[in-house]
């Protein structure tokens, strides 16, 4: 009974094919072990055997009708071309077919240089399409040799199986029974345990036919067993994802190694699904490969969550870079309140300041109108009342520089100088219910620095000492020389000034320390502090090349050092005569475009003391007009801020434009609007209110730019 269930051979995925008689094994082997190698030749082998077929069929031609005559040019190719494509596969093949292309054009005409005739360039077509249709037998003819090669070794190799257990079997029909009880029982395991799996699962041969699929792939294709096993998957992938899955299930399958798949497939129901496959290579006991089993899941829930975390995401992050946005803006709101409210806290200093300077100035003015004749007191009064418009001057470039308006460029500054400088406006945001100290140490050392932003972080730094000290504390500003040996944090070793606020207030913490200065940073209350302030210092110390020190415990103050590179001294001049500008003044027609009508009287008559002739203007369409009545005009002083929606730099490029020998002068009192354009340009640029010495070397300077070297 046994017997006659093995002599019947039921379907298995387990069970070997059908036997083949010897004698057709036999021709088939010899066949393909000379034609049909089972490994693929080495490519010089192919090469070889390509050269080989197309010199056969060249030889055949040129033997039997010579070089004479078109007749059978391509005809002896076929079996070159078939030879080829059976031995080393259809890529090989295609050099016969181009070979035999290429002889044939050569016989018919190419060797004289001549086209080829309608008849000839129609067999040349038909030549081609038959190749390529040989080459496509041979292809398939090649692969299924193969296939029948690899199916008869499978079977001798099951027979010598066979063999083997018959002899030690014997005839005990029994045990042979039991061996298939137990095949059939494994099968029938694995069919389960495939047919239980939420997932497409697979089994198939190394031609890629299918010999085994579970319910649940049968369920996905909704066909009968038989016909999923056959199924064509190409006829149920989305139409954009078929070019790509196919190189890859054709570069994976090559390579015999694992591969994965994902794209997109027709359910039964008429849905497109996602579908992530994994192919893993079989191979028997010997190392010979068996084909691929598959397993594929179904990820379509997870691609449209994967969709809509993306949305949601994109969702967040516009949320989020419109709240920074927003944040950003009120940090600058608050930023800039906070800088009002410190300079309205400096007002009433301020104020104070300039009326001294106004009540010694007017009275100054007002002794020299009642006493005309006293030169000794006129000469006095003048000087006083000088001295104090300077002291003004002074004042105003400070607040610029603290309101970030004055325009700023590093330069050789004597650190000692500046802070001494700025003591007066220090005292003014400190108030006078704290002390405050000078130690300047530093001497006649200097650095490289800007000193309008100098003077803004250390007024930064006195805000912070006196928001961190309880008044009737102390703040004392230090400096002193300091060489470093190595390497300290940001600062190579070096000759450094160090300029440290000293305060008395509560101090800091080991952790408050470690982020003070983080931008955004504050321990002071809500809407009372950016964070910004020791952030701006230590941004200004880095761009200057060196770094800020903060020392600190709680309850014994803090000090804040700035740490400044040395710059080399600056030579003293030589006492050698300086050419007074004013003396070598060359007297010209000057056009001068002044719209506030006290400030043009005033400069009019500098100009005239330096010996110039004036013409005035009130605006920049009148200077033009000015310029074309007046052809005697030699030179151009005007203001930046001008009515009439044009500015003096707009004034200043036409000028450049139309009268490029004319020289320009510029200048301004204000600090916004055009002045970068105007220190920018090729002009001279004098900022209000200047001296006569100063107006003298920038007319002489503007005079120097265009006059021909």
């Amino acid at each position: 009974m046994r017997g006659a269930e093995m002599e019947n051979k039921e379907t298995s995925i387990f069970a070997p094919p059908a036997l083949l008689p010897d004698e057709r094994g036999r021709t088939h082997a010899l066949l393909s072990a000379w034609l049909i190698p089972r490994v693929p030749p080495p490519w010089p082998l192919c090469a070889l055997a390509a050269l080989i077929a197309v010199a056969a069929a060249v030889l055949m031609r040129v033997s039997l009708l010579g070089l004479q005559g078109g007749v059978g040019a391509t005809q002896p190719f076929f079996p070159a071309v078939m030879l080829v494509t059976l031995y080393a596969g259809w890529r090989w093949g295609l050099i016969p077919v181009i070979a035999g292309a290429t002889f044939g054009w050569w016989l018919w005409g190419g060797r004289y240089g001549q086209a080829l005739a309608e008849d000839e360039l129609a067999t040349m077509v038909i030549y081609l399409l038959c190749a390529v249709m040989v080459t496509a037998v041979g292809e398939g003819l090649r692969s299924a040799i193969r296939g029948l090669t690899e199916a008869r070794e499978a079977l001798a190799e099951t027979e010598d199986r066979l063999r083997v257990t018959q002899t030690a079997a014997g005839a005990d029909a029994r045990g042979r029974g039991r061996a298939e009880d137990q095949m059939r029982e494994s099968e029938a395991r694995f069919r389960n345990l495939a047919d239980s799996a939420p997932a497409l699962m697979w089994v198939s041969r190394p031609g890629g036919v299918r010999e085994f699929v579970n319910q649940a792939y049968v369920a996905f294709t909704g066909l009968d067993d038989e016909a999923a096993l056959s199924m064509d998957w190409r006829t149920r992938l989305y139409p954009e994802d078929l070019p790509g899955i196919l190189k890859a299930q054709v570069q994976g399958e090559a390579s015999r190694k694992p591969f994965a798949l994902e794209a997109r497939y027709r359910r039964a129901d008429g849905q497109w699904r996602w579908l992530k496959s994994f192919s893993q290579p079989r191979f028997d006991a010997d190392g010979g490969f068996l084909g691929f089993i598959g397993i594929a899941f179904d990820t379509t829930d997870a691609k449209l969550a994967e969709k809509d975390l993306t949305r949601l995401t994109e969702m967040l992050e516009e949320r989020v870079a419109a709240t920074v946005a927003e944040r950003d803006a009120a940090q600058a709101a608050l930023m800039q309140a906070q800088k009002l409210e410190a300079i309205g806290q400096l007002t009433g200093g301020v104020a104070h300041d300039f009326n001294n300077l106004l009540t010694v100035i007017i009275g100054a003015l007002d002794a020299v109108e009642r006493h005309p004749d006293d030169a000794r007191r006129r000469e006095r009064m003048l000087t006083a009342a000088a001295a104090a418009a300077k002291r003004g001057e002074k004042l105003t470039q400070h607040l610029l520089a603290f309101a970030r308006r004055q325009p700023l460029k590093p330069e050789v500054c004597r650190i000692d100088r500046l802070v001494a400088e700025s003591e007066s406006l220090l005292r003014r945001a400190l108030g006078d219910a704290y002390g405050f100290n000078l130690r300047l140490g530093a001497g006649v050392r200097s650095a490289t620095i800007d000193a309008g932003q100098f003077e803004a972080a250390l007024l930064n730094l006195v805000v912070n000492a006196r928001d961190a000290t309880a008044p009737g504390g102390q703040v004392t500003i230090e400096s002193h020389p300091l060489t470093l040996t190595q390497k300290q944090g940001e600062l190579e070793p070096g000759e450094y000034l160090r300029i440290s606020v000293r305060d008395t207030g509560m101090g800091m913490d080991a952790a408050t320390l470690a982020r003070a200065v983080e931008p955004f940073f504050t321990t002071k209350a809500p809407g009372e502090g950016t964070g910004l302030g020791l952030s701006q210092v230590y941004g200004f110390a880095r761009q200057s090349g060196g770094g800020v020190e903060i020392q600190s415990q709680p309850g014994q103050g803090a000090v804040v050092s700035l740490l400044l590179p040395e710059a080399v001294a600056v030579p003293i001049e030589d006492a050698a005569p300086r050419l007074d500008r004013i003396q070598a003044q060359t007297p010209a027609r000057v056009l001068l475009v002044e719209d506030d009508p006290q400030v043009a009287e005033l400069i009019d008559a500098m100009l005239a003391d330096l010996g110039h002739t004036v013409v005035r203007a009130g605006g920049v369409d009148e200077a033009l007009a000015r310029l074309d009545q007046d052809e005697g005009v030699q030179l151009v002083l005007s203001d930046v801020i001008m009515p009439g929606g044009r500015s003096g730099v707009d004034l200043a490029e036409q000028l450049a434009a139309t009268r490029p020998g004319l020289p320009v002068v510029l200048c301004s009192g204000y600090t916004g609007g055009d002045q970068g354009r105007a220190r920018a340009g090729d002009w001279p640029f004098v900022s209000k209110p200047f001296s006569l010495e100063t107006l003298a070397r920038a007319l002489t300077e503007a005079q120097a730019r265009v006059r021909p070297h």
